[in-house]
């Protein structure tokens, strides 16, 4: 029941009161993810521990992560190119910011993979770091580790690209009425969540992987074994748009911002 009200209550600030659908509160969001997800964490790893990957990372000095930001490797090559995102990428270091307390313990190195397991997802598919693109690693990761914060987030995305799909401030000024049917928020979203999950359903699951052995493996021969290959086509379409409208949502919450903080100065 504590569950149930911490995610109605998340749901309903994450898409009314969080500017989720431009500049999304980190903080808060992992707050609440390590809260709702005490249970099903323990249940995954204690699945995650039975696996081979799991045994051989816990005997390992060095996580596979850090070899990937030291190491070495020949241009191409999985190790590389991964090496090479998370530098242009200018990646926020999520281990430090959700799990550091947890160092070297095999605990550790398990948060550690969860951390690399969604940096893995864009890096793979191609999703941005924008809140579109996140819909998109989440519903990728949902297809094969189920976590009940990663849903929530995804219920109250829905209700925001709802609540945004008849808000015409929101789209950019010279958007067609084709376009507006097209590539409103609400089916935009639901297609890149199907997208998402179909394509994750398609791969490994990425905590199982021994992700060690393929570092000096050429990367397209990555993705053929582990069936990675295929691209998410619709999310490849709709970037560019999203782009856009991504800074037209800046826009508007600025306007917001600043038409509170004048509603407040005439009150004084």
């Amino acid at each position: 029941m504590k569950n149930r009200w911490q995610q109605l209550k998340f749901v309903w600030e994450y898409a009314t009161h969080f500017q989720t659908d431009n500049a999304p509160p980190l903080d808060i969001i992992f707050k609440f993810v390590n809260e709702l997800d005490k249970k099903e964490t323990k249940t995954i790893y204690s699945i995650f521990c039975k696996t081979e990957a799991a045994q051989k990372l816990f005997a390992s000095e060095t996580h596979v992560l850090d070899k990937v930001k030291t190491g070495n490797f020949e241009p191409g090559t999985f190790g590389a190119e991964f090496q090479s995102w998370l530098q242009n990428n200018n990646m926020v270091d999520l281990f430090k910011f959700g799990y550091e307390g947890h160092g070297n313990s095999n605990v550790g190195k398990f948060f550690k993979s969860t951390v690399m397991e969604h940096d893995l997802i864009h890096f793979f598919m191609g999703y941005d770091t924008t809140p579109f693109g996140e819909v998109g690693v989440l519903s990728f990761g949902l297809a094969r580790e189920w976590r009940e914060s990663f849903a929530t987030i995804l219920y109250a995305s829905f209700l925001m690209t709802l609540r945004n799909t008849f808000i015409r401030s929101k789209y950019p000024p010279d958007t067609k009425f084709w376009a507006l049917v097209a590539y409103n928020p609400f089916l935009v979203f639901c297609r890149t969540v199907w997208e998402g999950w179909r394509l994750g359903k398609r791969g490994p699951w990425f905590m199982t992987v021994d992700w060690d052995k393929y570092l000096n493996v050429d990367l397209q021969e990555v993705k053929k074994e582990l069936k990675l290959d295929k691209p998410p086509k619709y999310w490849n379409k709709i970037q560019p748009v999203w782009r856009k409208v991504l800074i037209q949502y800046k826009k508007y919450a600025k306007q917001k911002i600043k038409k509170s903080a004048s509603i407040k100065r005439s009150k004084v």
